[in-house]
């Protein structure tokens, strides 16, 4: 980065961020620190972006809404309110382990323990407990995929009073050629986003002005048009980009989806993925195995991906939140505007694939693996998932006979590291890889 660009940045993270906001600034600080020697790109611009907004509504009076890593914030930047993603917190301190004292604090005081409340939005409890989470002014959550992240949000809003709005999500299709079609299932959408505005509204003083909604909306389907090219070229042999980078599309619309944010690095990646396939690049040397990952990664160990590149040359497509297959909507009317979203929120990453039937699994997985040529299946699946983790016992037996190809699936807690150590899941991947797949 140039050094003058470095030193702005530096500076705008300096003085007293407020108590609350400690942890903030200290990711903030970490995240700036190795730039100083790196490019910046629009992915990292983003990110600074991310951190110093929230910095900015506080000292600004700008409400603040805490929001679920499965709920995109177009609605919150259309209403002028700050969108904090609650994950970049409790699960952005796990690589570092920062996030254990946090866990453990939530075990001390009788909050369900590692198996069976997800430590992806259990450290927050204890953050906001201690006042070390930003606080936000309005809380806003779905009704999926689980229970756990539902139970969390109620959790939050008695321990601290904040107002909240929970958006429920059905369990049907929207599209007639699914065999679980409800035709009810948008307009249900619809009518509880319309609901959240109202109370907004209300909470904030606020206005929802259908020109900024609609310019919201046009920016959002202009970044998921550049996601959807991004996926199609990742179906090239050999895959273009490395096993991580699919999940900072995920990462760009959860947290900057509508805003010019998200449109250049939504292209940019395309455009990295493009100019490697034209040139026939690989994103690792010489590829010899593509592996489907339909969960999470294991956030406590982001080596964990390099290792198997490395290791076995091989290459990880996507993850479940990487692979983004919301598709861009008609936005031409208002009325529209409000269907794209709706329609984003059913499709959105995890929610779309981990709600209804568990056809809508297992029919994703086996298109997943004949599309992108996938040699096998790796499935961590986190222990607090236990809707997940039997989805994906049935779907392997499905893929096994559907498409001949080998499934490995093992428990572990994707956040905390004292559940399975990060060698154990390398010698179940490698067992695995070097005596089922090789």
């Amino acid at each position: 980065m140039d050094i003058e660009l470095f030193n702005k940045y530096k500076k705008l993270g300096r003085g007293n961020w407020g108590k609350d906001l400690t942890i903030w600034k200290t990711m903030y600080t970490a995240f700036l620190s190795p730039l100083r020697n790196a490019e910046l790109t629009p992915l990292n611009e983003m990110f600074l972006n991310i951190f110093l907004d929230i910095f900015k509504a506080r000292k600004e009076g700008k409400p603040i809404i805490m929001h679920p890593f499965n709920y995109e914030p177009e609605l919150f930047f259309t209403m002028e309110i700050a969108p904090l993603m609650q994950e970049v917190i409790s699960v952005g301190l796990a690589p570092f382990h920062m996030n254990q004292p946090y866990i453990d604090f939530a075990n001390k005081i009788g909050y369900g323990d590692n198996p069976t409340i997800c430590n992806a939005q259990r450290p927050i409890i204890s953050l906001l407990m201690q006042g070390a989470a930003p606080m936000p002014d309005l809380l806003c959550f779905l009704s999926t995929p689980c229970n756990s992240l539902s139970m969390s949000y109620q959790v939050f809003q008695n321990l601290t009073g904040i107002p909240s709005f929970n958006i429920d999500i059905p369990y049907w299709a929207y599209e007639q050629e699914n065999d679980y079609y409800d035709d009810k299932t948008v307009d249900y959408i619809i009518s509880q986003t319309k609901n959240c505005v109202n109370w907004m509204e209300n909470q904030t003083k606020l206005k929802f002005k259908e020109e900024n909604f609609k310019q919201t909306m046009d920016l959002c389907n202009q970044a998921r048009g550049y996601v959807l090219e991004f996926n199609e070229l990742l179906k090239a042999v050999p895959c273009p980009v490395t096993s991580q980078t699919g999940f900072w599309n995920f990462m760009t619309m959860v947290t900057r989806g509508g805003t010019l944010d998200a449109v250049k690095t939504t292209k940019w990646m395309r455009d990295e993925a493009a100019e490697n396939v034209k040139n026939g690049i690989g994103g690792i040397p010489n590829e010899k195995i593509r592996i489907a990952w339909p969960y999470t990664h294991i956030f406590y160990d982001q080596a964990l991906l390099t290792w198997i590149e490395k290791t076995f040359n091989a290459v990880v497509i996507m993850d479940l939140l990487g692979h983004y297959k919301v598709l861009p909507h008609d936005t031409s009317t208002i009325e529209n505007c409000y269907k794209s979203l709706a329609k984003g929120t059913l499709d959105a990453s995890m929610v779309g694939k981990c709600r209804g039937p568990i056809e809508y699994y297992i029919q994703y997985m086996i298109n997943y693996i004949k599309d992108y040529k996938i040699d096998c299946v790796i499935m961590p699946m986190h222990f607090a998932c236990k809707h997940v983790s039997i989805m994906g016992q049935v779907t392997s037996e499905a893929i096994k006979e559907e498409t001949g190809i080998p499934s490995l699936i093992f428990g572990c807690d994707s956040y905390d590291s004292r559940e399975v150590t990060s060698e154990a899941i390398k010698d179940k991947i490698s067992d695995f890889v070097s005596q089922v797949v090789i």
